[in-house]
């Protein structure tokens, strides 16, 4: 096993790059385009961008990591750190407080709202909905599993591995590409009365729209 270090943050180019290699660092977070979010530059799913792009992004990201020769040992997680509701019927279970979010007003250790995570891997079982509670912490959970690494709080030390999910003895490799429009789609907007600052950035915001820049960060390369 190689050893961990950081590498830092790279253009998303270079995860697709990496990905089509099959030398993609042990862990990558894939972060979709932030910048431009008052005038619908992004394709994060947030308001005021049109979805269909964050659609097309994460397809993008699918499709490299299904076909990248690392595939077979791959675990990919589209996690949400939202889900575009404020109700949720089922209460939601308590965890333990770490210190800092004691100091910072958490006084009942409540997860919240449930919020999507869709677990793609050769490992991952076909049309399941898994019955475990799983918070955030889970993934971080599975991370220090796997590479033997000590938790950061007591939250992801009691959180349930995310990697209880998986199916270790029966992997399918098989992935199956989705038809997905590229795009981009949709065009900037501008709420209310843009002034003059506005205006001026709005042809650079475009210009991040249409190349579809994320950003990738690598870590335990």
């Amino acid at each position: 096993m190689r050893t961990p270090v950081s590498k830092g943050a790279s253009p998303f180019a270079q995860f697709l790059a990496d990905a089509a290699a099959g030398t993609l660092p042990h862990l990558s977070f894939v972060e979709q385009r932030f910048f431009g979010e008052e005038v619908g530059a992004t394709n994060d799913d947030h308001p005021h961008a049109d979805i269909r792009n964050g659609r097309a992004f994460m397809n993008l990201v699918y499709s490299a990591v299904t076909r990248s020769p690392a595939w077979p040992n791959t675990v990919f997680v589209i996690n949400y750190d939202e889900w575009g509701g404020f109700f949720d019927h089922v209460p939601p279970p308590a965890g333990p407080i770490p210190p800092a979010d004691v100091s910072a007003g958490n006084q009942d250790g409540l997860f919240g709202f449930r919020t999507p995570c869709l677990v793609i891997s050769p490992f991952a079982q076909r049309a399941h909905v898994a019955p475990q509670t799983l918070d955030h912490t889970s993934i971080l959970k599975m991370i220090e599993w796997r590479w033997g690494l000590a938790p950061l709080t007591v939250r992801d030390d009691t959180a349930t591995n995310l990697a209880d999910v998986l199916q270790f003895d029966a992997p399918d490799v098989q992935a199956r590409q989705l038809g997905v429009p590229t795009g981009p789609f949709g065009s900037l907007c501008s709420p209310g009365v843009a002034g003059p600052s506005d205006q001026e950035w709005l042809p650079l915001l475009q210009m991040a729209a249409d190349s579809g820049w994320p950003l990738e960060l690598n870590l335990l390369v």
